[in-house]
């Protein structure tokens, strides 16, 4: 049997005790079966995150440095540097203590404290040493391994891809919110100036900046947060590095989550055919610790975090070196030794203030091993039915138990036999399946893949005949299930103010209204009033999933509203609980009189449905679906046109409807 190269290259390093050390190899037809894109339906299985072993040396370094006065969060950025046969790691330091920034050569400070960029190599990723590069001084010595300074914040990576030498390694980094910068250098040690860059808004920024040049799309990405009031995350893409086009929004929390849990920052790389994220969920709510989680997109712009509120790299125990914080790495995986190596910082302070150490730590993971299917119910076989895949030289990656298999068999688009391939009783990367037939490569098959005792983690020499995203059920009607019967849900302000909040001011007004009670909201100054709603059922009859609270396949929200001055028109804002917002521009002017403002909707609209019928996403909102499943604040206010200083508010209706 001839062995394949790269597992010759294997057995020759184990056999010489040689380690051997590489970056991963680009596969656009490897995909991983966390990938919502590959599964059509299975049977008794369940998709299991992989669980990386963390060193047991760890931390592998130690802030044992005068000028390590805080590893603040760390933000690792490693690579291996197959020119140099080189682990290579830039990682942060912020001086917090008055007396260790009055150490720096010409103190100086952003966010009232000072900033380093520190500089570690290693030949085996385990034991590192920190170089004296003689560029900055510190307590008047330049022995130490500082590369940069005044530099918030940092991504760093190599670029092969520019034809500019001393462009080689980019640096990404930013002094506060809107205030991104660049640095070159030609190699990751001597940095030139800091460089502003064009494109980012003022809310982008502060957390770990990671960037990249993706083949795929041939485009440089930027990966940051994006602050509105909570952390989210944002996507940029630029030709130049210089002029960066955004993206927008492209993960942030789930509604259940709330701001208790938010996306802090998410550094980013290609594997196999789609993109993964060491997303950092803040539990602000929660002790303001942090958790690793893993994200993936199909392409890049669209995200999703594969289990939602599970880590992916544990916080260790209570008191231990990473038992409050974890910041993955930026950089992709390295394998070593047929394993990914995936750095990290743990940190056993949570966070909050500067002064705390994030110290540079080591996991490993199988390869391919992010997250496969196994059964639910061990005592019985699991079954994973494919999209359909385009065959060519199919391969899998798996782990078997003892004593357990793997079976796969290819059928046709009539479910009928093609092929089936011998089992698999062992341990597998990218391992070749061996058909029976021969009778599979080139054809458009689905696989059924049963699994005894054993977990599938990805499936190589494949492309996926619909490439597409599925778009989920949306509608209760698309997903079988009968619409609730039509009624309506009111609120008049006969007696009081309802909960409802002006700002600035909410007046009632006993008679006067549409019909009774009126409330008069009103503000001063150039900005306008707004009427806002309780968030939750419990103190709104207007919160809730709308599809059960007023049924029908959509609904309509009505108003009564004047104003002293006849000018703009009403504009009602739905939100998902209290958090973003879906708005729109009703046709009813605001007059002297009560005018009846009208708003419909459908409860299966797409996100690009509902902006087609005149609906606005708010740059933080959550998807249409997820913000009709759980209205929460109602929110109505006048447009701009006329800077009205109030207006009045009456009968709020929302009622179920078919149309």
């Amino acid at each position: 049997m001839q062995l394949p190269s790269t597992r010759l290259t294997f057995l020759l390093h184990a056999m010489s005790g040689l380690a051997l050390v590489s970056n991963l190899q680009a596969q656009p037809q490897k995909y991983l079966m966390l990938d919502t894109r590959v599964v059509e339906r299975v049977e008794n299985a369940k998709l299991v995150l992989g669980a990386p072993v963390k060193h047991e040396g760890n931390p592998v370094i130690q802030a044992d440095k005068p000028w390590e006065n805080s590893m603040n969060n760390l933000y690792p950025n490693v690579i291996w540097d197959e020119q140099e046969k080189i682990f290579k790691l830039w990682y942060k330091c912020v001086l917090a203590d008055k007396d260790v920034i009055a150490q720096m050569d010409r103190p100086s400070t952003v966010h009232d404290v000072g900033w380093y960029l520190l500089y570690a190599t290693s030949k085996d990723g385990i034991h590192w040493s920190k170089p004296e590069l003689g560029l900055h001084k510190f307590a008047g010595s330049a022995a130490n391994n500082i590369v940069a300074r005044d530099c918030p914040n940092v991504g760093v990576f190599k670029d092969l891809h520019d034809a500019d030498a001393s462009r080689r390694y980019k640096m990404v980094s930013d002094v506060g919110l809107g205030k991104p910068q660049v640095r070159f250098s030609a190699d990751g040690i001597h940095w030139g100036d800091a460089m502003d860059v064009k494109g980012f808004s003022a809310q982008n920024g502060d957390t770990h900046n990671n960037a990249f040049w993706d083949e795929r799309s041939g485009k440089y990405l930027w990966f940051t947060k994006l602050y509105l009031g909570e952390r989210l995350v944002a996507r940029f893409e630029s030709d130049d590095f210089m002029s960066w086009k955004n993206n927008g929004l492209v993960l942030r929390s789930n509604i259940e989550e709330g701001r208790d849990s938010q996306t802090y920052c998410m550094p980013v790389f290609r594997y196999g055919s789609i993109y993964l994220g060491y997303v950092m969920m803040y539990n602000v709510g929660r002790g303001s610790s942090v958790d690793c989680e893993l994200s993936w997109s199909h392409d890049g712009l669209q995200w999703q975090r594969v289990a939602p509120g599970t880590p992916f790299i544990p916080r260790g125990a209570k008191g231990s070196y990473d038992s409050e914080c974890i910041y993955a790495m930026a950089g992709e995986p390295i394998i070593k030794d047929n394993k990914l190596m995936i750095f990290y910082g743990g940190d056993d302070f949570p966070h909050t203030g500067w002064k705390r150490h994030c110290l540079p730590s080591l996991a490993t993971l199988r390869v391919d091993g992010f997250a496969g299917y196994e059964a639910m119910d061990a005592a019985k076989p699991a079954t994973v039915i494919t999209s359909a895949l385009r065959a060519e030289k199919v391969s899998v990656s798996a782990d078997v138990s003892p004593g357990g298999s793997i079976h796969i068999k290819a059928l046709d688009d009539q479910n009928t036999l093609v092929d089936e391939a011998e089992a698999i009783t062992t341990e597998v990367t990218d391992a070749p399946l061996r058909w029976k037939r021969g009778a599979v490569a080139g054809k458009a098959v689905r696989f059924e893949v049963r699994l005894n005792h054993a977990r599938l983690y990805a499936i190589s020499g494949v492309e996926l005949v619909h490439p597409e995203m599925k778009k989920p059920s949306q509608s209760s009607d698309a997903s079988g299930r009968t619409p609730h019967p039509i009624s309506s849900k009111s609120l008049s302000f006969n007696d009081d103010v309802q909960g409802w909040k002006g700002v600035d001011k909410i007046e009632h007004h006993r008679d006067g209204g549409a019909k009774g009670g009126f409330v008069r909201i009103s503000r001063s100054g150039r900005a306008l009033p707004i009427a806002l709603s309780p968030a939750t059922a419990k103190d709104s009859p207007l919160a809730g999933d709308w599809r059960t609270l007023v049924g029908g396949k959509g609904a309509k929200i009505t108003c009564q509203v004047r104003s002293a001055k006849a000018a703009g028109r009403v504009v009602i804002e739905i939100f998902a609980r209290d958090i973003s917002q879906w708005s729109i521009e009703t046709t009813a002017p605001i007059t002297n009189d009560w005018t009846q403002a009208l708003a419909t909707l459908r409860y299966d609209w797409s996100d690009e449905e509902a902006k087609a019928a005149g609906w606005k996403r708010a740059s933080g909102a959550f998807s249409w679906s997820d913000t009709i499943q759980n209205i929460g604040k109602l929110v109505i206010l006048p447009t701009a046109a006329g800077a009205q200083e109030s207006f009045d508010l009456d009968e709020i209706t929302v009622t179920g409807s078919d149309e």
